[in-house]
């Protein structure tokens, strides 16, 4: 379905403006991205609408989508393997905010943390976009540490405001999905290695 709607517009846009073989490769490559992503967010608003948690995941995905532009994490091969992990760590980041409360002290915990894992290992780049040289790679970081800046420094400003509280949540749940990506790309480097000296 998607991949028909993918081909339409572009068609159409092929028909409007003169497309090189490169541009016609990247216009395919965005529109894909945008409406796979835009598919599975009206998705999992649906889900989350319809079990009352609606403003969670919209207050999720204000934190989430520029944050992991930014700093990237774990990445699945599939559409659904992708919606299943997207929709499962949402609710995990709504889960915990709604049952663990945050005080000055967990919250400058989850702060330090945060950081620390962004300065560490950010950005980890999906395979399916561009290689960045280390001068973009370092400009990602600087946006990401500022992006965690501002909600840890609202956060302490404006107590008990719902959407920073999530945001925490959201920020310290995607420093932890850092840990466990840069795992993964350290595992297979070490698999392709190996089977290399084989």
């Amino acid at each position: 379905m998607i991949g028909f709607a993918v081909d339409k517009i572009h068609d159409y846009f092929a028909s409007q403006v003169y497309l090189s073989e490169n541009d016609s490769i990247k216009l395919k490559y965005i529109l894909k991205v945008i409406l796979n992503e835009l598919s599975k967010l009206i998705i999992l608003f649906f889900i989350f609408f319809m079990v009352n948690n609606g403003i969670n995941y919209i207050y999720c995905l204000t934190s989430l989508i520029p944050l992991r532009t930014y700093i990237g994490g774990i990445h699945y091969k599939t559409y659904t393997g992708c919606l299943i992990f997207s929709g499962v760590f949402i609710y995990v980041s709504i889960y915990l905010s709604s049952h663990l409360s945050i005080n000055y002290f967990t919250a400058m915990i989850q702060f330090i943390f945060s950081l620390l894992i962004i300065v560490a290992l950010a950005p980890i780049i999906s395979k399916s976009r561009p290689i960045y040289n280390r001068r973009k790679k370092m400009y990602f970081k600087l946006i990401s540490i500022l992006i965690v800046l501002f909600h840890f420094t609202a956060y302490f400003s404006t107590k008990n405001n719902p959407y920073f509280t999530q945001s925490i949540w959201v920020i310290t749940l995607q420093s932890i999905q850092l840990i466990i990506a840069k795992g993964g790309l350290l595992y297979e480097n070490s698999k392709n290695i190996l089977n290399k000296s084989n």
